[in-house]
């Protein structure tokens, strides 16, 4: 009886999990935002994260890049940041949260800390793609 008693809590500790799956939390998010006329170049995030690369002797730094998120090619850049250590990461955090947009650029991006993104509640025409930087 005892061993029916575990089976059941195993399962449904488990189906549990398996529902939030679908679910990651990220450190930080980059939203790419339009005004009108299409999102703004990823050239300064690049620069940025290729500079602090050399710098803090980090080989790669990847990212999610999920979207369209809306008409105008709006997208996240989702940074997990497996590859910097944890001291390391709030100064990455707030150092990249400095960039700005170039100003020929017509969109916007902001940086949103801990954002969790439900990949079941994305529309079906949202795509997630590794970015190796």
């Amino acid at each position: 009886m005892k061993k029916y008693f575990l089976f059941i809590a195993v399962f449904l500790s488990l189906q549990t999990n398996a529902q939030d799956s679908s679910k990651i939390v990220y450190p930080l998010v980059i939203s790419f935002e339009s005004h009108c006329c299409g999102v703004p170049s990823d050239s300064v995030i690049r620069k940025f994260i290729s500079a602090y690369k050399k710098q803090q002797k980090i080989k790669t730094l990847t990212a999610v890049r999920i979207g369209p998120m809306g008409r105008e090619g709006e997208y996240y850049l989702a940074f997990r940041l497996g590859e910097i250590k944890k001291k390391k990461q709030q100064d990455f955090i707030t150092r990249i949260s400095q960039l700005k947009p170039l100003t020929t650029d017509r969109g916007s991006f902001s940086f949103k800390e801990k954002m969790e993104i439900d990949a079941s509640s994305l529309s079906q025409r949202t795509k997630q793609k590794a970015v190796v930087f």
